[in-house]
C-alpha cells in the first residue's frame, strides 16, 4: 500500500533536536515548520530520531531543503548539512541547491525495521531541513506544490478525512498568544462559550517556553529604551 511505499519524516517530529531550532516563521508560506541550524558560524549539535519501516529494504531518500542565499546569487551555500542513517552519512550534502524549497535527491540506502536518522550541521550558518522522505519507488518524485504536496503529507501522516464539527460558540479566538489567551479566559469568565484555536503544543505565543521572547519589558534596555 501507499504507506508501505513511502516513509515521511517531518523535521519537527525529531525526538532530539540537539542544537537545531524549530522555526515556524514560514508556515503560512510553505505549509510546515522546519529545523534550522542557527549556530552563528559554529556547527550545532545533531538532531536525531528513530524511524520504523514497515518493509525493510532499499529506499530512495529525498530531503526538502533549500540554498537560502541562492535568491541573491551568492555562492558557497552556507547552510550545508548531512543526513546520517545509522551513523553513516548519505553521499549528498544538502542545502546546496535551489533558491526555493524543493526535494533534493540524496541517493538510495538499505534499511532494516528501524533506522536512526540524524541531521549533521556542517557550517552553523542556517542550514534548513523541512522533511525527509524514504521511498521504495525509484521513479517517484515527491510533490512540491500545493494542493498535491499538502495532500501527500496528510496521507503519509494519516491525517485523512474532514474536520470534525464540535459545536457552536459565542466567541472564537484564533491564536493562543498572550493576547488571545487573555481574551479567551476573560470572555469565558463573563459567561460566553469560547473556543480558543491554537496550532502549537503550548500557549503563550512569542512569550511561551517554545519561542522565549520575554513579555516583562526586559528588552527595553539601553541604548534602545
Amino acid at each position: 500500500n501507499a504507506s508501505a511505499q513511502h516513509v515521511l519524516v517531518e523535521a519537527e517530529q525529531f525526538t532530539e533536536l540537539g542544537g537545531w531550532d524549530l522555526d515556524q516563521q514560514s508556515m503560512d508560506v510553505m505549509g510546515s515548520p522546519y529545523l534550522l541550524a542557527h549556530g552563528l558560524g559554529v556547527p550545532v549539535r545533531d538532531a536525531s530520531t528513530s524511524v520504523a519501516f514497515a518493509q525493510p529494504g532499499l529506499y530512495h531518500v529525498w530531503v526538502r531543503t533549500r540554498d537560502w542565499v541562492a535568491p541573491w546569487g551568492v555562492k558557497g551555500a552556507p547552510g550545508k548539512f548531512q543526513v546520517h542513517v545509522n551513523g553513516k552519512p548519505l553521499e549528498v550534502v544538502f542545502g546546496t541547491t535551489g533558491a526555493d524549497w524543493h526535494w533534493q535527491y540524496g541517493g538510495s540506502i538499505e534499511v532494516g525495521d528501524v533506522a536512526t536518522i540524524a541531521l549533521r550541521d556542517l557550517t552553523g550558518f542556517e542550514g534548513r531541513c523541512d522533511a525527509i522522505l524514504f521511498s521504495r519507488q525509484a521513479d517517484f518524485v515527491p510533490p512540491n506544490v500545493d494542493p498535491e504536496m499538502t495532500q501527500f503529507r496528510r496521507q503519509q501522516l494519516g491525517l485523512l478525512g474532514d474536520a470534525e464539527e464540535i459545536g457552536e460558540f459565542d466567541l472564537v479566538v484564533t491564536g493562543g498568544g498572550v493576547a488571545g489567551t487573555a481574551a479567551a479566559v476573560s470572555a469565558a469568565r463573563q459567561g460566553l462559550r469560547v473556543a480558543l484555536i491554537q496550532d502549537r503544543p503550548v500557549l503563550g505565543g512569542n512569550s511561551s517556553s517554545e519561542v522565549r521572547v520575554w513579555p516583562e519589558g526586559h528588552t527595553r534596555q539601553k541604548p534602545f529604551p
